[in-house]
């Protein structure tokens, strides 16, 4: 098993050297303007999270809209790794989720986020061992719970504590890569897991016995999933962001009007099976906004990075709005 150490500062330090190794680029079929139009490039990772883009690349969603994107599929990951892409250069737009939104945001470089596609109450949850002895929240009192430090779960799961009236300085928090966190609770080396799906799916139909202790909700934070792009872009071609803005909307559509078939899309491109696939994209809520709880939820994961030392400043967000591509 292996630990990740806690570093204060911010998450980005330390990935653009890595970028050039991680980044797939792949050329999508030409948009309905011609092969001289510059595509956008769209930088994501494939997982449940950014389903949307998923389906909107494999369905020709953006080539339907009239713009032609370049994908930059990244390796396995967070949507970290997506934001350093956009702030990096390597890509015009991208889709993350709150924490890696705020650190784009709070690196000082011009980006504007145009949509919520997604999130919802239960995308955090807490598996216990089968052997953890935990039955209510009061049991992780003397407990080791491993949550990837600076993410908007570790900030879900200290809220959740605190709710619960539980002495932070008796439980025990561990840093730990999501990857690394089936084997750890299968030997015994901690008491649960906190983590965004599919996380804790994976978790549950990987470790026997194990199983969901609660889920990180009624914290007042729907952990939005959004996409970002470039000030550049948006203060350039606008049309063009309007129309990656509707492909995402017509992705999300059909998640909700044929999850099946969304689910099989989306599993052609994870390599998980479309009822895992399905399973937690019902857990998820998707739909397209940017509207006051959106705001109020990323406002939260902002406060609580900063409040770790992961941002060196509070981004004043009403200057990464830009709703006006929703209208």
């Amino acid at each position: 098993m292996k630990t990740t150490k806690h570093r204060t500062g911010s998450l980005l330090r330390g990935y653009s050297a890595a970028m050039t190794l991680i980044i797939i680029v792949l050329l999508s079929a030409s948009g309905v303007e011609g092969d001289d139009q510059t595509a956008i490039r769209m930088a994501y990772v494939q997982k449940i999270h950014y389903a949307p883009t998923i389906i909107a690349v494999k369905q020709g969603y953006f080539q339907a809209e009239g713009i032609k994107v370049k994908p930059v599929i990244l390796a396995a990951g967070s949507g970290i790794v997506a934001a350093e892409a956009l702030i990096s250069g390597s890509a015009d737009a991208a889709v993350m989720g709150d924490a890696p939104a705020i650190y784009a945001a709070a690196s000082g470089k011009p980006v504007k986020i145009v949509a919520c596609y997604g999130g919802g109450e239960k995308m955090h949850r807490i598996i216990a061992g089968k052997n953890s002895g935990i039955r209510e929240a009061k049991g992780l009192t003397g407990k080791t719970v491993a949550v990837n430090f600076g993410s908007s779960t570790h900030g879900a799961l200290m809220l959740f504590l605190k709710k619960n009236g539980l002495d932070l300085r008796l439980v025990k928090i561990m840093n730990l890569n999501s990857s690394d966190m089936p084997e750890a609770l299968a030997t015994g080396q901690i008491d649960a897991v906190a983590g965004s799906e599919p996380v804790p799916s994976t978790v549950e139909m990987g470790v026997p016995g194990s199983y969901e202790l609660a889920t990180l909700s009624g914290l007042g934070n729907s952990y939005p999933l959004v996409l970002l792009v470039s000030a550049e872009l948006a203060a350039d071609d606008p049309k063009a962001v309007s129309a990656l803005v509707r492909a995402h909307a017509a992705a999300v559509d059909l998640m909700n009007q044929d999850p099946k078939r969304a689910a099989g899309i989306i599993a052609g491109a994870t390599g998980a099976t479309p009822q895992f696939e399905l399973k937690v994209m019902q857990a998820l809520e998707w739909r397209i906004r940017l509207d006051r709880e959106v705001r109020d939820s990323l406002a939260q994961t902002r406060d609580f990075l900063f409040d770790i030392k992961k941002i060196p400043t509070k981004p004043d967000l009403d200057k990464f709005f830009d709703d006006r591509f929703l209208r």
